[in-house]
């Protein structure tokens, strides 16, 4: 009986943060937002996508996810990071220094489980990137990444549009 309890708490906790989180930043009434925790400023997410779970840090830098993104868990989108000049603070300096680049992940982009994306990356539309992968630079439109830095698997030319998409489910039914 606790147990449900618990979990009964757990999921009017998420709720309040995902209301709370659209209120303040540029979120879409239709995103879903799993276990996510978010920088207060300079995020935009648009209609369709969600989270299952993880990081979004903005610090002085943007990101903007596209439509329709499926994002999994425990994934990390860091639009900054520590500057290797100065990585950690010193009896010198009181404060590290940080470097800030812009995200961009386009509409109808796949990310898999335990992916970090690092800071100044752009990910086309309609990518895919592989579980356990480390994005450290752009990816093309219709690109399949994957690894340890992600590298291109290969572009996905079998890439059915969305428009088109519900008439292809129908014929796939059994």
């Amino acid at each position: 009986m606790l147990y449900y309890i618990f979990k009964l708490m757990d999921r009017v906790k998420r709720k309040a943060y995902s209301k709370y989180y659209k209120r303040i930043l540029n979120i879409h009434r239709s995103v879903s937002l799993g276990e996510v925790v978010l920088d207060k400023k300079n995020i935009t997410i648009d209609k369709g996508s969600y989270i299952r779970s993880g990081e979004v840090a903005s610090g002085e830098a943007s990101v903007v996810i596209g439509r329709y993104c499926a994002i999994g868990s425990n994934v990390s989108i860091r639009a900054r990071s520590h500057d290797f000049r100065v990585p950690t603070a010193s009896d010198f300096n009181e404060e590290n220094l940080r470097v800030h680049g812009d995200i961009i992940i386009g509409d109808y982009v796949w990310i898999g489980n335990n992916v970090f994306i690092r800071h100044g990356v752009k990910i086309g539309d309609h990518a895919i990137i592989g579980a356990n992968s480390v994005v450290v630079s752009d990816v093309p439109d219709r690109a399949i990444y994957a690894g340890v830095p992600a590298k291109l698997i290969r572009i996905n030319e079998e890439l059915i549009e969305p428009e088109l998409r519900s008439s292809v489910v129908g014929e796939n039914e059994v």
